[in-house]
């Protein structure tokens, strides 16, 4: 299967899903079909987060998504106070302003949260494809890493999440799925857990967060059931970066 299919197929789910962590077999064949792990209703949270105020995001909204894993466009859910999530599959999930620095994503994906504005992960390509596991042999074949954000909705996932930031003594303002997956030319989709080396990643805050004065963290939980915390390493309030080995659902906290 194509790279293009297969964009167009994580849009697809992505729509379809509304949000929730598209799960992958690991890895699937070529000729296998792409499907969403939708848990029933009973799991999911229909809660939508909402941003009052204005990100620090720009960027361009196309009217469909792009499938073209070449494109060069970038764009972003903006913050104007709706609490509808942008589509956006493009070469750069999204531009993000950190103070007076505009700074483009190194990873391509799908961007749907409306619990942050826009994300950008800044490591750049060689080095993230390195951390992740990737050979060169693969890279020269045309490997590619891709993201997929979106709000959490999972139940199970929250309250995980929830429980672990009340035992460190944190406060949950928000949930974010920061998803990575290599896909090969042919169509192989792998998911990412975990990475060798730190991975930048910085998540624009929207206006309610922004504006509430405190100091966020992300708080995670990694694949032994550990709880990582991850400091905000700039100094825009604007913005919370964090550098991370861990990927998957994430939660905000102050």
């Amino acid at each position: 299967m194509k790279r293009k299919t297969i964009n167009k197929l994580l849009a697809v789910a992505v729509s379809a899903a509304l949000c929730i962590p598209i799960t992958f077999a690991d890895p699937i064949s070529a000729n296998a079909s792409i499907s969403a792990d939708l848990p029933g209703t009973g799991d999911t949270d229909t809660d939508t987060d909402t941003d009052n105020g204005s990100g620090s995001v720009s960027g361009n909204r196309p009217s469909a998504p792009s499938t073209d894993s070449n494109s060069g466009s970038s764009a972003s859910a903006s913050g104007s106070g709706s609490s509808e999530a942008a589509v956006v599959n493009s070469a750069s999930a999204s531009t993000v302003v950190i103070g007076n620095s505009r700074v483009k994503s190194t990873v391509g994906g799908i961007f749907t949260a409306t619990s942050v504005t826009g994300t950008a992960i800044t490591t750049p390509k060689d080095v993230l494809a390195s951390a992740v596991g990737l050979s060169d042999a693969e890279i020269k074949a045309g490997t590619n890493v891709r993201s997929y954000i979106c709000d959490n909705r999972d139940k199970a996932s929250k309250a995980a999440l929830q429980s672990a930031a009340e035992t460190a003594g944190k406060t949950v303002a928000g949930y974010v799925n920061m998803d990575l997956y290599s896909i090969t030319k042919r169509g192989v989709v792998t998911k990412i857990t975990s990475s060798s080396e730190p991975v930048t990643i910085t998540f624009a805050l929207p206006g309610r967060l922004m504006n509430a004065n405190h100091s966020y963290s992300i708080l995670a939980i990694d694949k032994d059931g550990k709880t990582v915390i991850m400091n905000d390493v700039d100094t825009d309030s604007k913005t919370l970066t964090i550098n991370t080995k861990v990927f998957g659902a994430y939660s905000i906290v102050y």
